[in-house]
């Protein structure tokens, strides 16, 4: 509970409630000096929507909006984080070019990881990576910008390593994917002639 005096003489006091954790509570009412009526009054629940989860926002992620539970899962976002860097950081020293003449990487992550998933698992990836980057733009710009490099990349290498043009490599159906995926160290021409 928070009392605001008057600035000047003829405005009214202040009487504001934040309370913070849930439920969450931002009441203000404006009272006359002279009389001790209520002149205005602001409740929380006729705050507009987006104001509302602003607040709420700022407090979940001060740790203040649920309490301990919400401290406890600030900590294991943050303990996830520092992993999936370290994590990143240990992927690239692995790749990285030590002995090797020139610029030279590792091998990389096996392409492909989107069309090995099951349907329903793929479609929702993709859902809730749209939906994030809609509501989060400069993540959903950058997720974007790094689909298109790597799709670039995967063209490049396949049209590489079938040839210079797509006349010359005939492309491999779907089937013969599929069997590639199952069978590694058989090349798809191997397959066709066993078959």
């Amino acid at each position: 509970m928070k009392l605001v005096p008057p600035a000047e003489e003829g405005q009214a006091w202040k009487v504001q409630e934040a309370k913070r954790d849930w439920p969450t509570r931002y009441d203000s009412v404006a009272v006359d000096a002279a009389s001790g009526q209520v002149i205005d009054k602001v409740e929380f629940a006729n705050w507009p929507l987006m104001a509302k989860m602003t607040n709420w926002t700022i407090d979940a992620h001060m740790g203040i909006l649920f309490g301990l539970v919400n401290q406890i899962l600030l900590a294991l976002t943050a303990i996830g984080l520092i992993a999936v860097i370290l994590r990143g950081y240990r992927m690239w020293w692995l790749r990285c070019p030590t002995r090797a003449r020139g610029i030279r990487f590792g091998p990389p992550a096996k392409r492909g990881a989107l069309r090995r998933m099951p349907p329903w698992a793929a479609v929702t990836a993709v859902v809730i990576a749209v939906i994030l980057g809609w509501y989060m733009p400069l993540f959903g710009i950058t997720l974007a910008v790094f689909v298109a490099v790597d799709v670039a990349l995967g063209l490049r290498h396949h049209r590489r390593s079938r040839g210079t043009t797509l006349e010359s490599a005939s492309l491999p159906s779907r089937e013969e994917r599929a069997d590639a995926d199952r069978a590694p160290g058989i090349d798809a021409h191997n397959r066709q002639d066993a078959s």
